[in-house]
């Protein structure tokens, strides 16, 4: 996640948040601001999202088979000293995308089709070495989350799952405008 001032902050799968400051006087420097904290559950990723408001957002997906759809989703403010739980309707008239790439919360009022409330994502492609994420049917590919109907969804037109062949998942990566 890139912020002015050539620093950003980095995710590890443990849920270590890190800011970089590549402008140091003696070169880039790190500084940990959220040290990593064993998780209960299977986490399957993490995103961080700034927010038009300020907010820097850590998104998990999490294995969760308690719930219909065999994944849950966590959203947490990143505050200095960890990272503390933010009600679900956080995003108000806003969208998350989470990519591997690059992830965005833009707003949907001038956005035809994008829902609020919702979550856009793409499964990794290494989703075909887990035999559990096979089991579940809404993981892979590109998916919506409604946050208010706690519902996956198909976001673009794909094959059934039995059809899969490996390495046809769509890309992990969301093309967004220069809002």
């Amino acid at each position: 996640l890139c912020i002015p001032q050539r620093r950003f902050y980095a995710v590890t799968l443990n849920g270590m948040v890190e800011k970089w400051d590549l402008d140091g006087v003696n070169g880039p420097t790190r500084e940990v601001v959220v040290v990593a904290r064993p998780h209960p559950g299977c986490i399957l990723t993490r995103h961080l999202v700034s927010t038009p408001w300020g907010d820097l957002l850590q998104v998990r997906a999490i294995l969760a088979l308690r719930y219909p759809d065999g994944i849950a989703f966590e959203i947490y403010k990143v505050v200095p000293d960890g990272c503390k739980v933010v009600p679900e309707n956080v995003l108000v008239d806003h969208a998350l995308f989470l990519g591997l790439n690059h992830s965005a919360c833009l707003p949907t009022q001038n956005l035809p089709g994008i829902r609020r409330q919702c979550m856009y994502f793409s499964a990794p492609v290494i989703t075909h070495a887990f035999d559990f994420l096979l089991k579940l049917p809404v993981w892979g590919g590109a998916r919506t989350y409604d946050l208010e109907r706690s519902r996956f969804e198909r976001a673009v037109p794909f094959c059934d799952l039995k059809e899969l062949k490996y390495g046809i998942f769509p890309s992990e990566g969301w093309i967004t405008q220069n809002l």
